[in-house]
C-alpha cells in the first residue's frame, strides 16, 4: 500500500457498501443500530427490519473461511472477497 497511511501489515481495507442489511438474515449479536448517535447491540424495532451490520461478522480479514453464523455473513463475506480479489488484480 504504498503512500498510504495505513501500515503493510494490516492488509487491504474492504469498502463495504454503504447502507443497511436484512436485519432477518443475520444473527443478533452481528448487527446494531444507530440511535441518538450512538451504536447499539442488536436490531431495533423502529429500523424496520433493516440493520447495519457488525465488520467482524463478516471481513474476510477476520475469516478464513465463509463465516456460518448466518446467511447474512456468509453472503457478505463472499461479496467482500470478491471485492478484494478484485481490487487486486485477480491475486
Amino acid at each position: 500500500m504504498s503512500g498510504s497511511q495505513e501500515p503493510e501489515t494490516e492488509g487491504a481495507w474492504i469498502a463495504l457498501m454503504p447502507g443497511n442489511y436484512p436485519a432477518r438474515l443475520f444473527a443478533d449479536n452481528e448487527v446494531y443500530h444507530l440511535a441518538g448517535g450512538i451504536a447499539w447491540p442488536g436490531p431495533h424495532h423502529r429500523d424496520y427490519g433493516d440493520a447495519k451490520v457488525a465488520h467482524d461478522a463478516c471481513c474476510p480479514g477476520q475469516h478464513a473461511n465463509r463465516p456460518t453464523t448466518s446467511r447474512g455473513a456468509a453472503e457478505l463475506w463472499r461479496a467482500m472477497r470478491m471485492r478484494l480479489a478484485r481490487s487486486r488484480g485477480g491475486r
